[in-house]
């Protein structure tokens, strides 16, 4: 399993597409997507790279999901 830099958390393919389409993608893009995407990451690379390779790929794709993907921000977490 290749690492990420995110807390220390192994890439998940499965949680990738799993964004993806709750941004809006159909399951075949997502799917696409996340297969690229695992092809490319490596040891130590980033989520916020990861997150522009997905941009980069879905913006053909799906506009209207690409921009939902890219303004998403993860809600704060409660203590």
């Amino acid at each position: 399993m290749v690492r990420v830099k995110k807390r220390s958390e192994d890439f998940n393919k499965a949680k990738l597409k799993a964004s993806v389409k709750k941004a809006g993608a159909k399951d075949e893009h997502a799917t696409k997507i996340a297969e690229k995407i695992a092809g490319k990451v490596k040891q130590g690379t980033t989520t916020v790279v990861i997150r522009r390779w997905v941009i980069t790929e879905l913006r053909p794709l799906d506009p209207k999901a690409a921009k939902a993907y890219e303004t998403y921000k993860k809600p704060a977490k409660k203590e």
